[in-house]
């Protein structure tokens, strides 16, 4: 029971930390059964780590960008969108964000 109200904490704190400037441009939620206990701890693991193309949680995960502050900046804009999209079944997602002609990407297929 605890675990379930640290992980409802911790899934509401991201979905406040959306970007205005951030979106989902790809989401696939029929693409195979989802872990989503698991992709969301790959989801949480993935601020402090840049780990483009490993896999996790039973998918291939990407971040990158072009001109962009930092891929941690880039995680916070995307987060919330991410743990909303993996709530409704993604098994393939992408989420852009912009900041003036700077972008970032992020997401799992």
């Amino acid at each position: 029971m605890k675990f379930t109200a640290a992980f409802v904490a911790i899934a509401a704190f991201a979905v406040s930390q959306v970007s205005a400037n951030a979106s989902i441009v790809r989401q696939y939620n029929a693409l195979g059964a989802t872990d989503q206990g698991a992709l969301h701890t790959c989801l949480d693991n993935y601020r402090w780590d840049n780990w483009d193309g490993q896999n996790c949680g039973g998918r291939g995960w990407f971040k990158g960008s072009h001109n962009y502050k930092s891929p941690t900046d880039c995680y916070d804009a995307c987060a919330g969108l991410l743990v909303q999209a993996i709530n409704q079944g993604a098994s393939d997602v992408e989420c852009d964000d912009f900041e003036g002609s700077a972008r970032c990407w992020m997401g799992f297929h």
